[in-house]
């Protein structure tokens, strides 16, 4: 074999780099912003030290960092010229033994250099003669043993694989791939600990306006931890949970919150509906590079990962999407006794939240009542917050709807909504979207007689489970949970915990592998994330197999009671 000129030859290149909340700064002298990325992807990887060959502009080196020894935030670079790719291997064996390190098969390697198959199976069996291994396993120690892994890697690192420096690459990667805010959070992390025989579950509960939905999250997610190291007491690997409470409004409380999360070396990440609400947590969550699990209905949202399941392949939804709700609505409508004068067809108003989720009406809506008698009168589409709100509900009533319609996700919005409504016309029929799941809206609202009906795409049923569920959740924090987001937050929280129990590995693509592959059944019903955009299918809109779905359920709302009136 033949060896590299001896680095002593020529003299090494040294420099400080400082790193700012964009990345970094390149010092006097010059680092290129390829190489300056790797360096903040090594100070978010938490690693003490690392050393990778680098080839730029077709000058080789290995390069090393490390922390300076005079500053916290700044990190030595050396680069150790070389004459060529070390080993006596060349560039294209270089990049086919770190992506044999990897853990990638000969397809996925041709794949990613845009050769056959044959061709990768050729240059495989000539690295394992050249280098004198008997195994790919022995390829890989080799590589990690004489640093003879490029960055970048070739198509790049999605997931952890257990060889630190592709840690390095990851987070340099997702440096790329997020927003600057994300990145701020990224290279501010603290460094991470020794390995831990814990599995760490981050939980995102939304604050502000949102708290009380937070607040079921929070707990709901508490109790699944509980549960699940209660089993685990007498073995196997228990969770570690790590809440962060974040107001999706506030951009300062976003970063704050995922930087945490980040600091925290979190393995996967359950949420809400945060992420329709801040797309800086969305964009977070593409980049995150671990699972993320959220509730949120957001159709946009679920085409993301349809149409890019390489970045957001490990974005899973628990819930369907809000397409369910025009449905059921409909469904509802279609059998609902309440009808119009004679010498009209009954009358729908719809009072919508602009965005994040809450969609009823679309380009369709209007045509799919008329084709079951109804006639659209109105459609107001409001912000978070709803000023006059009199002066709105006394327009919608102006039409004489036979039901309006009402979907908003702030309990108090929603609630004065109500209550207008109500006082208003004490006899009108209102159908709600999902908030009357949260405890505080029937405590809102002042009319015990008002006539409401509600539907939400993920919910807990009247089952076995879901009384169980009841039960510990009461004697665990003394109230009952709301029907939605508490019972969801366990499932999500149960469900991470078996797939990493059963793959028993840490590495993201493994467990969403599991997640992607396996139907697991929790109290909401049954999450399955077969189809491309990875998004928990409804019945009976999505599918009519309410064995792997979850169930549309409509509620009536009595006094301060809830009596489901439909499954489906």
């Amino acid at each position: 074999m033949r060896s590299p000129k001896p680095h002593t030859e020529r003299t090494p290149s040294t420099w400080d780099v400082t790193l700012t909340p964009s990345g970094g700064n390149a010092p006097t002298g010059g680092v290129s912003a390829p190489l300056l990325l790797r360096v903040a992807g090594f100070h978010a990887s938490g690693m003490s030290a690392a050393r990778f060959l680098w080839c730029e502009d077709g000058d080789w080196s290995w390069c090393a960092l490390g922390p300076s020894e005079r500053e916290r935030q700044t990190i030595t670079v050396t680069l150790e010229p070389l004459d060529g790719p070390p080993a006596g291997l060349t560039s294209r064996e270089i990049d086919i033994i770190s992506l044999v390190a990897m853990g990638l098969a000969n397809r996925e390697i041709s794949s990613r250099l845009g050769t056959s198959v044959r061709t990768v199976t050729t240059q495989v069996e000539r690295l394992l003669k050249k280098l004198d291994q008997d195994s790919r396993a022995g390829l890989s120690a080799l590589a990690v043993d004489r640093d003879l892994i490029r960055l970048p890697i070739p198509g790049g690192v999605e997931q952890r694989s257990g060889i630190r420096v592709l840690d390095v690459e990851r987070h340099a990667t997702t440096a790329t791939a997020t927003t600057p805010d994300a990145v701020a959070a990224a290279t501010t992390a603290k460094p991470r600990k020794a390995p831990r025989d814990t599995v760490r579950i981050g939980t995102i509960a939304v604050a502000g306006a949102f708290a009380a939905d937070g607040r079921e999250t929070a707990q709901g997610a508490a109790l699944a931890v509980h549960d699940v190291n209660t089993l685990t007491a007498d073995g196997g690997r228990p969770l570690e949970h790590v809440l962060v409470e974040v107001d999706p409004l506030d951009e300062t409380s976003v970063r704050e919150g995922l930087a945490a999360l980040v600091a925290a070396d979190v393995d996967a990440i359950t949420s809400s509906y945060a992420s329709a609400l801040s797309s800086g947590i969305f964009d977070f969550a593409a980049g995150f590079g671990r699972p993320f699990l959220h509730t949120n209905t957001w159709t946009r949202s679920v085409d993301a990962v349809r149409e890019d399941p390489r970045r957001l392949g490990h974005v899973f939804s628990t819930c369907p999407s809000e397409t369910a709700y025009q449905s059921a609505l409909l469904a509802y409508l279609r059998g609902s006794r309440t009808t119009g004068p004679a010498d009209r067809a009954p009358r729908i108003a719809v009072i919508e939240l602009d965005g994040y989720g809450c969609a009823v009406t679309d380009e369709t809506f209007e045509s799919r009542a008329r084709e079951i008698g109804w006639t659209v009168v109105s459609t107001h589409r409001v912000g978070l917050a709803v000023d006059h709100v009199d002066e709105l509900i006394a327009g919608v009533l102006a039409d004489r709807p036979e039901v309006v319609v009402v979907s908003h996700l702030v309990v108090e919005t929603a609630a004065a909504l109500q209550n207008a409504i109500t006082a208003h016309s004490p006899d009108q029929l209102t159908y709600h979207i999902y908030t009357p799941s949260v405890p505080g809206f029937a405590r809102r609202i002042e009319h015990p007689a008002a006539r409401v009906i509600w539907s939400t795409v993920t919910g807990r049923p009247d089952d076995p489970l879901g009384r169980r569920f009841t039960e510990s959740y009461a004697r665990a924090f003394g109230s009952a949970p709301g029907r939605s987001q508490a019972s969801a937050a366990y499932d999500q929280v149960r469900m991470v915990h078996a797939a990493f129990s059963v793959t028993g590995s840490l590495r993201p693509g493994a467990v969403g592998g599991y997640l992607r592959d396996s139907a697991y059944r929790g109290v909401n019903g049954t999450y399955l994330f077969a189809e491309p955009g990875q998004s928990v299918r409804g019945y009976p809109y999505d599918t009519p197999d309410a064995s792997l779905s979850q169930p549309t359920l409509t509620y009536r709302l009595s006094g301060a009671g809830q009596h489901i009136l439909t499954i489906a």
